[in-house]
């Protein structure tokens, strides 16, 4: 079958590996131009490691680790509040762990397609016609071509979803947080650790990337409006969010660039993740938001188990319906931990600010791994015998 992907990110990547894999040809569409990637720091485990593993992809990511060997909170002068070793965090996770920059498994995932699958760079969808034995599909640029199926991966923003499944305001359960963040210089004297410093509604997170010398500070708070601001406005608005806190964030906020990266914290949550002849993987139909851990892992997910389902079933509704029954519910469960630990990260109030403390200073020991595993949800993978 002839497969148009809108998306190469890594839902879309591993999609297009594992179709080509299984003897299909993938085609990839992406707005990004080539060699062009971004995104903050992600905990990669559990089923994502797995694929990652079937993939030959593990040694390669490992190379790339991010030197951080804790998780540290501090108070508004930088005092250690408590800590949360790397050692007890692989006890929690109970499997193979990584580190990683998102940058990172992307590109993995981009040369691990190159040569095998075509990725059409700076391209996007701009209309969608299903036929009964086909899909039509219209690009931004007037070209016109036509495939077997369809499968968005395009993200939380997807424009697939917008021109198949309807707007985007049906289907995104808003957390109530935004967050920023963006690479700044090491002048910190950071070491090899994450540093937490929470005030009531906002938070500040700073750790190494795997370039040398290199940061990112990372911004949570808690807002009503989620929607982010014009790119012009966004440093301004950034420094009035986080105006007058304390640790070393008035020095971080002056280190800000004119380009931030801004979104709001939103889950997408659907009844169903097909139509016809297209199916939804990843954040576009299933984003969970940074305090799941599992974004990426649940990507990868997506796009292996749809074509492992389609490899098996001879009828593409019976493929999409097995993939999604067996995902959504490993999905819901992450989404539903994420909501309650987004509340639990960044407080409202000085008296939540005290509880956190209080439980992650008696909680982060190994006797109390089973309570941290369940803040992450569920860490194992998914894929048994898949």
């Amino acid at each position: 079958m002839r497969v148009l992907i809108s998306g190469g990110g890594i839902a879309g990547l591993t999609a297009a590996y594992w179709l080509h894999h299984h003897g299909h040809e993938p085609v990839v569409v992406e707005r990004a131009p080539r060699g062009q990637f971004g995104g903050y720091g992600i905990d990669f485990f559990g089923t994502g490691h797995d694929i990652a593993a079937r993939m030959g992809l593990i040694d390669r990511l490992a190379a790339h680790q991010l030197p951080t060997e804790d998780i540290r909170y501090v108070d508004a002068r930088g005092r250690l509040r408590s800590r949360l070793e790397r050692r007890l965090l692989e006890k929690v996770i109970g499997g193979p762990y990584l580190a990683l920059m998102h940058a990172r498994l992307e590109e993995a995932l981009a040369d691990a397609v190159r040569g095998r699958v075509e990725i059409r760079h700076e391209q996007r969808i701009a209309a969608v016609g299903q036929r009964p034995d086909g899909i039509d599909v219209v690009f931004a640029d007037g070209a016109a071509d036509s495939f077997d199926l369809l499968v968005g991966a395009d993200g939380v923003h997807s424009a697939t979803r917008e021109l198949v499944f309807g707007p985007e305001s049906r289907f995104a359960r808003r957390l109530g947080y935004t967050m920023a963040c963006y690479p700044v210089p090491d002048s910190y004297g950071l070491g090899p650790r994450r540093i937490h410093y929470s005030e009531p509604g906002r938070q500040v997170v700073l750790y190494p990337t795997d370039t040398p010398g290199e940061l990112i500070a990372l911004f949570l708070h808690r807002t009503a409006d989620q929607t982010a601001p014009p790119r012009a406005e966004r440093r301004a608005a950034l420094r009035d969010a986080f105006d007058g806190m304390g640790w070393i964030t008035p020095e971080l906020l002056a280190a800000a660039p004119e380009d931030i990266f801004v979104d709001g914290l939103t889950q997408i949550r659907m009844p169903r993740w097909h139509r016809g002849r297209v199916a939804l993987i990843g954040d576009a139909c299933a984003a969970m938001t940074l305090t799941s851990a599992q974004g990426a892992s649940m990507a990868m997910a997506g796009g292996y188990l749809l074509a492992e389902a389609l490899h098996r079933h001879d009828a593409r509704t019976a493929a999409f319906r097995a993939c999604e029954a067996r995902l959504r519910p490993a999905v819901t469960l992450r989404q539903d931990h994420a909501r309650s630990f987004a509340r639990f990260l960044v407080p409202a109030t000085r008296a939540g600010l005290a509880v956190q403390g209080a439980v992650s200073r008696i909680g982060m020991r190994d006797a109390f791994a089973g309570l941290l595993r369940r803040g992450y949800g569920d860490t194992t993978s998914i894929l048994g015998g898949a």
